[in-house]
């Protein structure tokens, strides 16, 4: 039986039980993470997660999968953010979907909390002295709205107010106004598009009060400064603003100032004269300059786990396309043979382990012969038929279709996938499937020729071609049977070699077999399954072999599950 707890401590199976809950895909691969709308990618991650990174790649889902879920990306397009407003709705938008998820899924409440402790409370560094103020406008929509779920924010929250109320008084008070609103109500997103436009619109008003313009103050000056844009690595003037983006796992650091120092005359005029300016010089500052949103920060972070060795990467199939094709009539008629033969054999085997008894009792349909117990009050005149079953077991057949497989041994692997799954296909109790590696398209990839549950197709006759990607084809096939209902999962590799990564193999095969699954191997005139798999493996270098070794390995398996029982 698969235990639970080492179902959650593995990462692809986790990521593809959120990706099902949710409704949504979730590929484990390459070296970013992202979302593209409809996919979410994790980056290629160590083998041995640890639980800080396993709670980092679940909380990224969940964020992820809410936007995929709830957030209109049509409605988006259609409003034409600038930076600033579209930076402004990320923080709203964020925390509506992030709520709605959580409201028919509990679980990830617990997870995103903790993203927002680890990024907005635990690694949240002090604001630098020579920080512009208007970004703590900024700071102050993005710590209130998280502070709605974690009250251990309220510090930094505090923080960026006072900033607030020292450099634009009047402004937290208008912005608040807007805030409890979509605290009140935000049902979508044109609803968050509003809000944020309302917000934007606020903070370009915001104009400073009388008493707080110094006398010294030179107006020429400030004219010159706001009518320059703020963008990064502008150099056009000594006295200009130089922007930075912020470090990736500091969500409260804000855009930096380039080429001064701090306590620089040069650099602390224009510093002045920005806080004193209306905040619509903010706007002219571009999307990389402005602080990351929890979706952009939980990216970064993922990143820096992925793993470029290959020995140590922990990827995923795809599933791709592949050209197949019903087998030539003489291989269809071996194949067929071949699969009477296992077939016959195996439920001769069988045939004892499955039986129906008959239980007399109080309920049930009434048994004639039992009548007389009614003269002795005896009331148990009644029967139903209870089954004992002895197979309870799916397996699914691993073809490598690899370039290596070329000519005769393909021909063979061919035959032997078509007989097995036609074999099993028949055995009352067991659910096979069948698919081979790698697609024709892209190196890590899969081809369902027959899935689970499955009315058994025509074609399986398949060219070779491509690399042998036996790791990530294992992990596709764990993700596709841990939700299947039987008791027992088998795993059979038809192969005739090396995988393109040995280790990689070694670890997939592992976590499989600590998890329950029964992983067995059909080596095609070739020994190396036999290092991958050294007690349940069986190599075969002529079709006379190819029966024999099917025979014994589905026999000792088979007859396994059913003593177990």
């Amino acid at each position: 039986m698969i235990r639970t707890k080492d179902v959650l401590s593995c990462l692809p199976l986790v990521a593809s039980i959120l990706g099902d809950r949710y409704g949504v895909q979730v590929r484990i691969g390459g070296k970013e993470a992202c979302t593209n709308g409809k996919i979410i990618h994790l980056p290629s991650l160590p083998m041995d997660c640890e639980p800080e990174l396993l709670a980092l790649a679940k909380g990224f889902t969940d964020h992820e999968a809410a936007h995929i879920r709830y957030t209109d990306f049509g409605a988006l397009k259609a409003a034409t953010l600038d930076p600033v407003t579209f930076h402004l709705f990320n923080c709203l938008e964020d925390w509506r979907v992030e709520k709605k998820l959580s409201g028919i899924f509990p679980g990830c409440r617990k997870n995103l909390n903790w993203l927002i402790r680890r990024f907005f409370v635990e690694r949240a560094q002090p604001r630098a002295g020579d920080d512009s103020p208007a970004l703590a406008v900024l700071d102050y929509v993005l710590l209130t709205v998280r502070v709605w779920d974690v009250d251990e924010v309220t510090p930094a929250r505090q923080y960026a107010a006072s900033i607030m109320v020292q450099h634009f008084p009047g402004l937290k008070e208008a912005l608040d106004a807007i805030l409890v609103k979509v605290y009140i109500h935000c049902p979508d997103t044109a609803a968050a598009v509003g809000y944020a436009q309302q917000i934007a619109m606020c903070i370009r008003q915001w104009e400073p009060s009388q008493q707080r313009r110094k006398p010294h103050e030179n107006t020429t000056q400030n004219k010159r400064i706001h009518g320059e844009s703020l963008r990064k690595g502008n150099t056009n003037h000594k006295d200009s603003e130089h922007w930075a983006t912020k470090k990736p796992n500091d969500s409260t650091t804000h855009i930096k100032r380039q080429g001064h120092p701090a306590h620089s005359p040069e650099a602390v005029a224009p510093l002045q004269a920005l806080s004193a300016l209306p905040l619509k010089a903010l706007f002219h500052a571009e999307t990389q300059d402005l602080p990351q949103n929890i979706g952009e920060i939980m990216a970064s972070e993922l990143a820096k786990y992925s793993v470029e060795s290959a020995g140590d990467t922990l990827s995923v199939a795809v599933e791709g396309i592949r050209q197949t094709a019903p087998l030539p009539a003489e291989q269809k008629l071996q194949a067929l043979q071949a699969s009477i033969a296992l077939r016959t054999r195996l439920q001769g085997f069988l045939q004892a382990q499955t039986y129906r008894r008959c239980i007399i009792g109080r309920r049930g349909k009434l048994h004639t012969s039992s009548l007389y117990r009614l003269q002795v009050g005896n009331t148990r005149v009644f029967q139903k038929e209870s089954e004992q079953r002895g197979v309870n077991t799916a397996v699914h057949i691993l073809l490598d279709v690899s370039g290596s497989m070329a000519g005769a041994p393909i021909n063979l692997a061919n035959r032997a996938c078509f007989a097995l799954a036609k074999a099993l296909g028949h055995i009352r109790g067991v659910n096979p499937a069948a698919t081979a590696f790698p697609a024709t398209a892209g190196t890590n990839s899969v081809f369902p020729i027959m899935r689970h549950g499955q009315a058994m197709p025509d074609l399986f006759d398949s060219r070779a071609s491509g690399g042998t990607p036996l790791a990530e084809a294992l992990w596709w096939v764990l993700q596709t049977m841990l939700p299947l209902k039987e008791q027992r999962k088998i795993i059979l590799v038809i192969t005739d070699g090396m995988p393109d990564n040995s280790q990689a193999a070694n670890n997939a095969i592992g976590v499989a077999q600590k998890l329950g699954f029964e992983v067995y191997g059909i080596g095609i005139r070739n020994e190396h399954i036999t290092f991958l798999l050294p007690h349940t493996s069986k190599v075969v270098n002529d079709l006379p072999d190819l029966v024999p070794a099917m025979f014994t390995i589905l026999q000792v398996a088979l007859l396994k599950g059913a003593k177990n029982d």
